[in-house]
């Protein structure tokens, strides 16, 4: 059974690996060390902690254990990342030392070849594990299996540590010191297939890190960070310069695009973090992946943008540098073929050039251009940058003979006379573009000559193009045609070539696109037919007769053109009228639909949005929740954890452990350990209870003898006593009477010495106070003038208060009398207004006598007796009216207005002007 080591001290523990390695036993000195670290007790970083790990991880690379290594590095880091991240540094950088010193070893040692080695994260094949154990096992088959071992354990602690410190803030520039060294490993052993993986763990790491923004996670990195920024972007640098390295070109156009999508997040960040210098190399890296994928076009383009990059940084760009970018940018742009940034052939014919054009969007994105890059359009953009006078004499040369005095004829021996005078130059970028240019130019000689011949010899062919020998012009010829620039066909019976007409076509299908779409080349070709047409044109002027019919027929067509202009001017005009009109109905339908689906989708965006947002928020609340619960539980961890190591102390849980063992504090539950203490003492206290309770029942007879033995002992004991203490005591007082008497004679000594040295010591305070007088003197008087100072600034601040404190109360004083003021207006003003109401209140009670009697002159006006009659009849009915009038609902608010204003009973209040009336 193995030891257990758990709960000992770090230095103990220290000390028990240095002993098991003494006597050679290393797996024993890694197994104390390991459970040393998994002690969840021993969770506080020291010096000592650092030791054991490097000693740990001597052992472990020793032993090449990968598994032990990674739990006990992550334990480490739990421990150190928040105290001492120079530690975990330290640690982490030794462990990667000795791994690759362990591996240049093996490599000395074995004679196996890297190339051999495919993958190193697959298990050995099982014919060589057969052979491996077989006993007739070859001295150099021993010798090959040295190597891949610790290739496998290298790139395992690569990938341990990226995975150990990933998305943490703590250990950021780590985490990509020791991504670059995985870079560096890669190139060093060309491990292609680690290099493809290692790529694709940093861009799992990177969508983590992008996912976590959001979430709750401890120590996360935070890509508004300039510091992380920065460190993620030059590490992608170094990635894609490792992936061109080792011609890895499909893993560096990856890594293009990762830098790209990376180089746009920090830009939205801050444009400063980007060094124009990064760009320029991005620039330079992915021009050589494009010249590798054969996409000439965009390498020149990539090219071009180096250069206007480098023009920008520098004021004056005319140096040795600057002509060597333009060569560079001008040979590029040589090479681009014609039609190149057309879909080809067979992506036409597969019917996938849409995906061609996203491909090419893709493309422009990558070298930030909004528009599709083309051969004009490069070569319209070097001209307005002066690239052609800034490159080298031999390249500018090259650049005026083919696209400024393209002659089929002669241009030949010169290209060859430029590309040789260039190649003189010593620069192997210069030699890479010369096959390019050759074809090129051979396909705009080839198209040249068709417009010119319709038979060519094969020799007068070799002689116009000398850049191939037969086999490989021949070739070159049927590429040409298979890319549709021009039609020609072979003919070895007569050793010639001849244009035009093809009787066999590649594609039987192709044949009738082929003759509907009338290229430049066949209209140069009827040159003779247009000759004819116009010496025909000049036969007709010297024939009078037809002349003069001719002349007769114009009249007759300009008569009739002018008899009818003005209609077919109306004509036409309405026409284009209806034309507009129509143009602008269709726009105006175009753009509702467009308004109406723009609408639907903004509103479909803003659902997702809110529920986008909604989600999250109950995500955010959910984590929240799930933080606050951890927290608790965490604290309530510790809490237990902190009784859990009082309590170790005490011995009753010191006899738990040798009962049960360490196990018993692992539930961490202290209530659980207090139950069992309790029933402990509960079964004691029973067990004390019945021993005494049977005790008390047996009478033990022999237990009163020995009792009756002892009382005649003791009664000696007491008779002995009486006689020799008194004796004692006699003694014990005559020496403490002499120590007495000892003591006052050293006391009376003392005060002699003190008396005489007591006027010495006066003599020395007296002394000490004189030479001490002038500094308390001066010190005195500067006390009291900072008493005077604050004595001076106390006054005169309290001085200021009590001025704003009298302003600030004839402020209040001033305002109470001007409200007192407007309240004695305004009751003068009511008190007017009643008394006016009064006057006009015995005019309104004689209206209804005035009305009455208005009537009854009017009654008897009109009718007499009647008259009078029917007026007396409804005297009392109006009467009543006039009494009841007060009170009829229509004259409800009339009555409110006529009656006076009351005074309220508090008011008791009378204006000046009103005492004496």
């Amino acid at each position: 059974m193995r030891p257990n080591y758990q709960g000992q001290k770090p230095e103990a523990a220290l000390q028990r690996a240095h002993d098991f390695l003494s006597v050679g036993k290393q797996k024993d000195a890694l197994q104390a060390l390991h459970d040393l670290i998994k002690d969840r007790r021993h969770k506080q970083w020291t010096q000592t902690y650092e030791q054991i790990m490097l000693l740990y991880i001597e052992l472990c690379v020793n032993l090449r254990n990968s598994a032990l290594v990674k739990d006990g590095l992550y334990q480490y880091k739990i421990i150190t990342q928040q105290v001492s991240v120079k530690s975990l540094e330290s640690v982490l950088e030794k462990f990667l030392q000795l791994a690759e010193q362990k591996a240049l070893e093996a490599q000395k040692h074995s004679i196996e070849k890297i190339d051999e080695i495919d993958d190193l994260d697959v298990a050995d094949a099982p014919e060589n594990l057969l052979l491996s154990v077989s006993g007739a096992v070859a001295q150099d088959r021993m010798d090959r299996t040295v190597l891949s071992p610790w290739l496998r354990f290298l790139w395992d602690a690569y990938r341990n540590c990226l995975d150990l410190l990933r998305n943490n803030v703590y250990v950021e520039s780590l985490y990509h010191q020791i991504a670059r060294q995985s870079f560096a490993f890669c190139t060093k052993y060309q491990r292609r297939n680690e290099f493809r993986k290692l790529c694709e763990m940093l861009r799992q790491h990177l969508v983590q890190i992008q996912k976590a923004q959001l979430s709750t996670a401890m120590h996360p990195i935070r890509l508004s960070n300039t510091e992380s920024l920065g460190h993620m972007l030059e590490t992608r640098l170094i990635q894609l310069d490792t992936a061109i390295n080792m011609d890895l070109w499909q893993e560096a156009f990856k890594s293009a695009e990762d830098l790209h999508g990376f180089m746009q997040l920090v830009k939205e960040k801050d444009k400063k973090i980007i060094r124009p210098t990064s760009y320029a190399n991005y620039y330079d890296k992915i021009s050589m992946v494009f010249w590798k994928g054969g996409n000439t076009l965009f390498h020149a383009a990539a090219l071009l943008q180096r250069f206007c990059i480098y023009k920008d940084m520098r004021r004056q760009f005319a140096d040795e540098d600057a002509m060597d970018q333009a060569t560079r940018v001008l040979l590029a742009t040589l090479s681009i073929p014609e039609g190149a940034e057309g879909a080809s052939l067979l992506a036409k014919h597969l019917d996938i050039e849409e995906q061609h054009l996203a491909n090419v969007r893709v493309l422009s994105s990558l070298l930030r251009l909004p528009i599709t890059p083309s051969r004009s359009g490069i070569i319209k953009e070097i001209v307005r940058l002066n690239i052609p006078e800034l490159a080298s004499p031999a390249a500018y040369e090259l650049y005026k003979c083919v696209e400024m005095e393209f002659n089929p004829l002669r241009i030949a021996p010169n290209v060859q006379k430029h590309l040789a005078d260039i190649d003189k130059l010593g620069h192997v970028e210069y030699s890479q573009y010369a096959e390019s240019v050759k074809s090129v130019v051979t396909t705009r000689i080839l198209k040249k000559l068709s417009a010119l011949y319709e038979t060519l010899s094969l020799k007068r062919l070799q002689k116009l193009i000398p850049f191939y020998d037969p086999i490989e012009l021949e070739q070159k010829l049927v590429n040409v045609c298979k890319q549709q620039s021009l039609k020609a066909r072979v003919d070895h019976r007569s050793e010639c070539i001849r244009f035009g007409h093809m009787e066999i076509a590649l594609a039987n299908d192709l044949e009738s696109e082929m003759e509907t779409n009338v290229t430049e080349v066949e209209k140069a070709r009827t040159h003779l037919d247009e000759l004819y047409t116009q010496l025909g044109n000049i036969q007709l002027q010297f024939d009078a007769q037809q002349l003069s019919q001719m002349q007769e027929k114009l009249k007759r067509q300009i008569f009739v053109y002018k008899h009818q202009k003005d209609a077919d001017f109306e004509r036409v005009l309405a026409r284009r009228k209806r034309i507009e009109l129509h143009k602008e109905n269709t726009e105006q339908v175009r753009r509702e639909k467009l308004q109406k689906e723009q609408a639907h989708a903004n509103k479909q965006e803003e659902l997702r949005r809110r529920d986008e947002l909604k989600k999250l928020q109950e995500e955010n609340k959910e984590n929240e929740k799930r933080r606050k619960l951890n927290e608790q539980e965490e604290l309530q961890r510790k809490l237990n954890s902190e009784k859990l190591k009082k309590y170790q102390v005490h011995p009753f849980f010191q006899q738990l452990v040798k009962e049960h063992g360490e196990e018993i504090f692992e539930s961490g539950d202290p209530d659980q350990l207090i139950k069992e203490k309790r029933l402990r003492f509960d079964a004691e206290r029973r067990e004390q209870q019945t021993k005494l309770q049977n005790q008390e029942k047996k009478y033990d007879h022999t237990v009163r003898a020995f009792h009756f033995e002892e009382m005649a002992l003791w009664k000696e004991l007491s008779e002995e006593r009486q006689k020799t203490f008194p004796e004692m005591h006699e003694a014990y007082e005559t020496k403490r009477i002499e120590e007495a008497i000892k003591e006052h004679e050293r006391s009376f000594e003392t005060y002699a010495c003190l008396v005489k040295a007591k006027e010495d010591a006066k003599e020395f305070m007296r002394s000490v106070i004189l030479s001490h007088a002038d500094e308390f003197k001066d010190q005195k008087v500067a006390w009291k003038q900072r008493v005077d100072e604050t004595r001076k600034k106390l006054l005169k601040e309290r001085a200021e208060r009590r001025k704003e404190q009298r302003k600030k109360e004839a402020k209040e004083a001033e305002m109470r009398k001007q409200q007192e003021e407007q309240r004695r207006l305004e009751d003068e003003k009511r008190v007017a207004d009643q008394q006016k109401r009064e006057q006009q209140q015995p005019k309104r009670q004689q209206q209804p006598e005035e009305t009455t009697v208005r009537r009854r002159e009017q009654a008897v006006v009109g009718g007499g007796a009647s008259g009078e009659q029917m007026w007396r009849s409804e005297k009392p009915a109006a009467a009543a009216a006039v009494e009841k009038r007060p009170v009829l609902p229509v004259a409800r608010d009339e009555q409110q207005q006529r009656q006076p204003l009351q005074m309220p009973q508090k008011a008791k209040y009378v204006p000046p002007s009103m005492r004496n009336k």
